[in-house]
């Protein structure tokens, strides 16, 4: 018999202590009666019988051992449970040789190899799966098993240091995991080989090798870890940090695209690259529908043979008996408590009921099945049993569930999209997933709640190492997610406050046209509210200027008629003067003429024609005078009439 909390057994040095201060209690206090009482009336008194005393305590004191003993948990050794699973055989080889930690993809190759080494784990739940790391030479590592937590603890401890031989060997790698499958897999049936690597065979054996594997029914699958243009390989000790070939020359590694495709091929097999948009789930999901499902018994975690409800029953039993010892059986309250301490006293087998052996292996199966929700009800008739272990083991398994349904939603999140056929994007903006705060949130919330069966389980068995690292890595997940939602918050406010900006430089823009459209219209206006004042002041201007013109015209006019008449009447009295003194010469011609006797005759035919022309003059004076010509008249052309004509 063994005990899994020895520790608390130390209480035992209590008991002879308690048992100690029980007959000094007795001593003091069990002969008081007698002070009472007066001594000729004290054989008149029934003392009590010793035996109520001694017995009651001694039961007590027996069942207080028995209940520190079952607390420290007393175990009879251990059993395991077992049933059928169907699945497949998978082994991963992690390449871990020098050119592996090369940092061409961030953080290295050996990083993210391990990365594509979890997601495959995660891909296949219900298979059985293996771990070979090599080099220059191979090593199987973790053989095929179901227990993929150990398998993940395995690949998180493996490094460079593993690597006992320099170099790159497929060959080797292909042998070891024949030899892994024949052992430990059905004859004849089909298996597979995931090869995360670089592709640097440094041998160049594995073609040879690779038909042979084929024979077998071993189905490789290569992964490329690395990108084309390479980069150079780490050396701590070398110059600079990097590693030095022969010649002093610093080594560039570069992802062998075309030996890992060949060897591949060469096996029926497939291959695959790492990248940023690569889902290599469904690759590997694909990919294994070519291996052969095989069903199979296996073994259970291992369950301990629980004595804790044997002692707690002998406990209870003595703490009745105590108890009852101490109780007057003519009271009617004593057969009541006999009754209550028989409803109360467990049953004394607390192994756990084959029911819930069962309904475990049940739910360890629908986890390999990846029906979630199946398992999680097996596990739910699990925790019904009365066996901590099972118990523990239920929690442990209902925790795991939830965490795998819960890794499953955040590995959807960075899950680029597809399109109907099941192809990415061809689309960078529909092929980049979008991350929100609001989803990572869900998903910390839905691990803090993962947590909790984890908990439960440690409380019912501390000793399961396997729940605290759980806590651990969720916790530490929970951490990153955290620094991860408020990098993206921050994100999101820098883009709401571009956004932000853009709508503010957009509006001010907009402003800025509206007005410059406002300013020109108003110049517009004004230019033509000027171009009418400025047409109606020239109109206005011409028109006075007609005005004042036309004033100055009719004031010119009017001037030159009043000189021409004052000029007309000066040339009428010249004319007047002129003509007085032509009649005046022409009287005193005539005179003369008339004098001249002889000359009378010669002179009259003279004398008519001059009248003639005189009559003709003053008819012409007459006409210019009528038309307001200013034609002048000498004296000597235009004379007075003789008379009114």
């Amino acid at each position: 018999m063994s005990f899994l909390h020895p520790g608390i057994l130390w209480f035992l040095l209590l008991i002879p202590v308690l048992a100690g201060l029980i007959i000094l209690a007795w001593r003091s206090t069990g002969q008081g009666w007698r002070k009472l009482v007066s001594a000729q009336h004290q054989e008149l008194v029934t003392p009590r019988a010793l035996w109520r005393t001694v017995m009651p305590a001694t039961f007590a004191l027996l069942a207080l051992t028995c209940m520190i003993v079952a607390l420290a948990r007393p175990i009879n050794g251990y059993r395991e449970g077992g049933a059928m699973t169907t699945g497949r055989n998978l082994l991963i080889a992690l390449d871990i040789s020098r050119s592996m930690e090369t940092e061409d993809v961030k953080p290295s190759r050996m990083a993210e190899a391990r990365a594509a080494a979890y997601e495959l784990i995660d891909a296949l739940p219900g298979d059985k799966i293996g771990l070979i790391v090599f080099s220059g030479e191979a090593d199987l590592v973790v053989p095929l098993t179901y227990d993929h937590t150990a398998l993940r603890d395995a690949l998180e401890q493996v490094n460079r240091n593993w690597a006992g031989v320099g170099g790159t060997n497929f060959g080797l790698v292909l042998r070891k995991a024949m030899l892994d499958f024949k052992r430990s897999t059905p004859e004849g049936s089909t298996n597979a080989l995931v090869i995360l690597s670089d592709g640097e065979d440094t041998v160049n054996s594995s073609l040879e090798v690779a038909e042979e594997a084929k024979k077998n029914k071993l189905l490789v699958i290569t992964v490329g870890i690395g990108t084309a243009a390479g980069g150079p390989v780490p050396d701590a000790n070398g110059e600079n940090g990097l590693w030095q070939d022969r010649n002093g020359k610093h080594v560039i590694s570069k992802l062998n695209s075309e030996s890992l495709r060949r060897f591949a091929e060469a096996t029926g097999g497939d291959y695959f690259v790492m990248d940023s948009n690569a889902d290599l789930t469904a690759f590997t999901q694909a990919a294994v529908r070519k291996i052969d499902k095989h069903e199979e018994a296996f073994s259970l975690n291992k369950v301990p043979n629980d004595l804790f409800s044997s002692f707690a029953t002998t406990a209870l039993i003595l703490l009745a008996l105590a108890m009852l010892t101490s109780t007057e059986w003519r009271s009617r309250r004593a057969l009541l408590l006999l009754l209550i301490l028989g409803s109360l006293t467990p049953h004394a087998n607390a192994a756990p009921a084959k029911e819930s052996a069962t309904a475990y292996a049940q739910g360890i199966s629908y986890m390999q099945s990846n029906e979630q929700d199946k398992a999680k009800e097996s596990f739910s008739l699990a925790l019904l049993d009365e066996d901590k272990a099972l118990q523990a083991a239920a929690h442990y398994q209902m925790g795991q569930v939830n965490a795998n349904r819960t890794f499953q939603e955040l590995r959807a999140l960075y899950t680029p999209q597809t399109d109907d056929t099941g192809e990415i994007s061809e689309s960078p903006a529909e092929a980049a997933p979008q991350v929100s705060p609001e989803a990572l949130q869900k998903i910390v919330d839905s691990l803090r709640q993962d947590i909790q069966p984890y908990r439960d389980a440690l409380k019912l068995q501390p000793s399961l190492s396997r729940a605290q690292k759980n806590i651990t890595g969720i916790e530490a997940l929970i951490r990153k997610l955290e620094e991860e939602i408020e990098r993206l918050k921050q994100q999101q406010q820098q883009q709401n406050q571009q956004q932000q900006d853009k709508q503010n430089d957009q509006q001010k823009q907009d402003s800025d046209q509206q007005q410059d459209k406002q300013d020109d219209q108003q110049k517009q206006d004004s230019d033509q509210q000027q171009d009418k004042q400025d047409d109606q002041q020239k109109q206005d201007s011409d028109q006075q200027q007609d005005k004042q013109d036309d004033q100055q015209k009719q004031d010119s006019d009017q001037q030159q008629d009043k000189q021409d008449d004052q000029q007309k009447q000066d040339s009428d009295q010249q004319q007047d003067k002129q003509d007085d003194q032509q009649k005046q010469n022409s009287d005193q011609q005539q005179d003369k003429q008339n004098a001249a006797q002889p000359e009378e005759q010669e002179t009259q035919a003279n004398d008519e024609e001059r009248k003639r022309q005189y009559a003709a003059s003053v008819l012409r004076r007459h006409m210019d005078e009528e038309d307001g010509s200013p034609i002048p008249h000498a004296n000597d052309q235009v004379r007075q009439p003789d008379k009114d004509y």
